[in-house]
């Protein structure tokens, strides 16, 4: 019985790698061009590599998606627009996107384009799921950390064939949710919502423990010793280290190879391998294992292979996980010890011959060392605990062990690792090499008694659908004087086919004979056929003239509207609000006693503190909602509840019978990351305001006019320049969009939300009979840059930027651009810091709506205040300078 399998989807970051997918049987592949898309350092494709890429792939019947997943400013509108006209003309047969404005007008100007939702819209639950389906998405990358329960659970509730599911299967993990990382812009201004990331989370830190200050800085700090005990071993022998956890952020390379045969019948439609950064010869050896897997299960016959899985290893490998998709045991998605490529162990060190610089190593693997091989060593009791190199003679091997001369000395016990197979990567380029997808093709050559020449093809496209063509060149063939070209000539000229995806198969020639033409025009012909049939079948996919005809009157339409100018233009001058985050009561009170107009409530029910896996404690969190309502009852503090950046199904579940009656206890309105969230809460109380926070990655106005009907008011990412954020509010205001916006101006913003748990790698020594409100827990870099952790009530580890944001100073120009209302993240702080970090800020607002010369220097004052009691010094974040480009 023939099982239905879900598509293998590759990745493409070069023209070879593409070949690569293609030649080793992925069904589609994905692939940016030099803009808009998130591996900004692959190679990528230039708009003339681009179509050649996709029509190569067109040629063999390989679908092509192409990411147009960052996050977009304003002033590159019209050239999105642009770009999204010509994937289309081009026949791409889907875009991956990140940014809802984007979809917009892809729907507005393109709308038979079919649109994926990528991973970094961070879509996590039923509920956003429907939305992306209502709003016309075709598929959704789902976030990486959703268990195949969960999945299947969101299948369970959409109709049949509504929207497609899309996973991650193989490669590398990222630390955060996708979308939600901001470590790198913060540090360094490389954006990963740009493709720009540096991949910070590759890095070491140490685990950071300590008490708070009045102002929830950390005092009486200590670095807590995290040792992991590695355990290689094959046969009897053990070998085991213990090494000390320092790479706390670095996750294992993502592997469900194993677990295919499951996933295959789960309703899941694709399978995604990650690597746009890798070779072709990675992405041969991973594709074509991942293929033939899945063709077995077709068949109904397969198991896992070790061979498989030791090549997948030497591809690439970090150590491997189930992910969060199917691991139980969730912390060992992590590889803290070191992030490299681990390849595939071999066996210890068990003598070194001075004399020659020999290394004697006992074989404890299938895989013998060779030639050309490229081999780790790792001792952790040495100071050099790590090196590599090539072998570059065949090793001496009898028995099970492996001689061959090495560089250093090394001791008993040193582990041996190959992390580079030559002869695996001469497969992985033959692959490369071989083009198996061949389209046979019948020909009909009919020479006339004039010379003149029809040539008939028929062949069956991918698909199977049969294609006829017929050319008539104006070329005729001439009576030949001496030699007459032969019926043989004619046939050995006519089915050369180097370089294109066809094979003749069937050839009838009918020929007269007594003509003569030059081999070169023989050639021109053959060429030309092939050029029509190439052109015949890329057309298949692409749309017809009329419909790029409409779609090019409606981008020309469209580019009046997405380009007006700003220049020096005056918003309407807003009177400014300020708001406050608060995940406790105690800062709720300062927030009222520091004069705040609006309260952010993000409660915190301690018991995620204490168990990884608690549920929420919904009667603790009503009872909070309760006590803040009353707090800020009869003053003129407005209290919003603010929902946790990650919001589950079964956390939205067990919440919604709490927010019915805690819309009946007072609060103003819901804050939301998610759009399932917010569309969950609706479902709820339709007429509640809802509030976006920075984690809906708003970046342009198309983003605000599409979820306009949703939220009232908008945060604006962190990452965008006052110049940026001002060309928003412009776009905003004159467009009658009637949505406020919202700026982050103080605090240590959140950088990360990570699934992984980073205080349970130590133990309860870390949490047991600690409170949270007077604890301090961070992580600290090699350059002594202490970032803030807390904790949310599913026990996910928000990491915060090192240094605090502050833009007090800058309160005149923020009245002046569009802002409605500035917030204070004041969540993990105290009362006395909202208080006076309150007063500071109103006192700047006072300031920033009068014209007085006198203003700079107060400011300055206002400034330094809020440096004295900030953690970690402060900075202007990306305000001033934007993220790099």
């Amino acid at each position: 019985m023939k099982i239905e399998i879900p598509e293998l989807l590759a990745p493409a970051g070069s023209m070879e790698s593409l070949k690569a997918a293609v030649n080793a049987g992925a069904d589609a592949v994905y692939l940016a061009g030099k803009q808009f898309g998130a591996r900004h350092y692959a190679a990528n494709f230039d708009n003339e590599d681009l179509k050649e890429a996709v029509h190569y792939a067109h040629l063999r019947g390989v679908k092509v998606y192409v990411t147009v997943n960052t996050l977009i400013k304003d002033h590159e509108l019209p050239d999105l627009a642009k770009y999204l006209l010509f994937l289309y003309e081009n026949g791409a047969n889907a875009i991956l996107v990140q940014d809802i404005g984007v979809a917009r007008i892809a729907k507005e100007l393109v709308p038979d384009l079919n649109i994926h939702a990528s991973t970094q819209m961070t879509i996590h639950n039923t509920e956003g799921v429907i939305w992306a389906a209502e709003l016309g998405f075709k598929r959704v990358v789902l976030a990486r950390e959703m268990k195949l329960a969960e999945i299947e659970e969101i299948s369970e509730n959409i109709e049949p064939g509504q929207i497609e599911l899309e996973i991650f299967a193989h490669g590398a993990l990222c630390y955060s949710y996708s979308g939600q990382c901001l470590l790198s812009s913060f540090i360094g201004g490389r954006s990963g919502n740009r493709g720009m990331c540096a991949q910070p989370c590759r890095k070491p830190y140490d685990l950071i423990l300590g008490e708070k200050d009045e102002y929830g800085r950390p005092v009486n700090v200590n670095k807590v010793e995290i040792m992991q005990s590695i355990i290689e071993h094959q046969k009897s022998k053990i070998f085991e280290a213990e090494i000390k956890e320092k790479y706390l952020l670095s996750t294992r390379d993502l592997a469900i190879y194993q677990y295919l045969d499951k996933i295959s019948k789960s309703s899941v439609s694709s399978l995604k391998i990650e690597g746009r950064m890798r070779s072709p010869e990675y992405v041969a050896v991973v594709v074509s294992t991942y293929r033939k897997a899945l063709d077995s299960i077709k068949r109904g016959r397969w198991k896992p292979r070790k061979k498989d899985i030791d090549n997948l290893k030497l591809a690439f490998n970090r150590d491997f996980t189930g992910g969060y998709l199917l691991e139980k045991d969730e912390s060992s998605v992590m590889s803290r010890d070191r992030p490299g490529n681990r390849g595939v162990y071999i066996g210890p060190v068990i003598d070194y011959k001075k004399k020659n610089k020999e290394a004697v190593i006992e074989i404890e693997n299938q895989i013998i060392p060779e030639k050309g091989d490229g081999v780790v060593f790792i001792n952790k009791n040495q100071n050099k605990n790590e090196y590599g190199m090539i072998i570059h003679e065949s090793p001496s091997v009898h028995k099970n062990k492996a001689r061959f001369t090495v560089q250093y000395p090394l001791k008993q016990g040193t582990l041996v690792y190959i992390t580079r197979r030559r002869s695996l990567l001469d497969k992985a380029q033959k692959i490369i090499n071989d083009d198996k997808h061949r389209i046979n093709v019948n020909l009909d050559v009919l020479v006339k008694n004039d010379g003149s020449i029809s040539l008939k093809s028929k062949f069956n496209d991918l698909n199977k659908n049969l294609i006829e063509l017929e050319l008539l060149p104006d070329f005729k063939m001439e009576a030949a004087i001496k030699k007459p070209i032969t019926e043989k000539i004619i046939e050995t000229q006519l089915r050369k086919t180097g370089g294109t995806p066809f094979d003749i198969g069937d050839m009838n020639i009918q020929y007269p004979g007594g003509f003569f033409a030059p081999i070169s025009e023989l050639n021109r012909l053959r060429r030309e056929l092939f050029e029509k049939m190439e052109e015949k079948l890329i057309s298949a996919y692409c749309p017809d003239k009329n419909k790029i005809k409409e779609a090019h009157d409606k981008l020309n339409e469209l580019l009046p509207q997405l380009d007006i100018k700003s220049n020096d233009t005056k918003l309407t001058k807003k009177s400014v609000n300020l708001a406050v985050y608060a995940d406790n009561l105690e800062i709720i009170k300062g927030a009222v006693s520091g004069k705040c107009d609006r309260v952010y409530f993000d409660p915190f029910t301690r018991n995620a503190a204490l168990n990884c896996n608690s549920n929420l404690n919904s009667e603790s969190y009503l009872n909070l909602i309760k006590e803040a309502v009353s707090i800020c009852k009869n003053t003129n503090t407005e209290l919003i509840l603010k929902l946790p950046k990650i919001t589950s199904s079964q956390y939205l579940s067990a919440l919604n019978s709490l927010l019915t009656e805690s819309f009946n206890t007072g609060i103003s309105g819901v804050m939301t990351d998610s759009i399932g969230a917010a569309e969950s809460v609706l479902n709820i109380n339709p007429q509640i305001n809802l509030f976006a926070s920075a984690g809906l990655n708003i970046w342009n106005y198309k983003s605000v006019e599409e979820l306009q009907n949703i939220f009232k008011n908008f945060t604006v990412s962190p990452e965008l320049s006052k110049d940026e954020i001002k060309r928003l509010a412009f776009n905003i205001q004159t467009r009658g969009i009637d949505s406020n916006l919202e700026l982050l101006v103080q605090g240590n913003l959140e950088s990360i939300v990570s699934k992984d748990c980073i205080p349970h790698i130590a133990g309860d020594r870390i949490l047991k009979n600690r409170d949270p409100e007077k604890s301090f827990l961070g992580i600290e870099d090699i350059k002594n840059h202490l970032f803030p952790i807390r904790l949310d009530n599913e026990c996910r580890t928000h990491i915060l930027n090192a240094v605090e944001l502050c833009l007090v100073d800058h309160m005149p120009q923020i009245s002046k651009i569009g802002i409605d209302t500035v917030i204070i993240d004041a969540r993990g702080r105290t009362k006395k810091y909202t208080h006076d970090m309150g007063h500071i800020y109103k006192k700047a607002i006072e300031i920033g709506a009068k014209k007085d010369p006198k203003s700079k220097r107060e400011l300055n004052t206002l400034k330094n205040k809020a440096k004295k009691i900030s953690l970690g010094g402060i900075t202007t974040g990306n305000f001033l300078r934007g993220v790099a480009e």
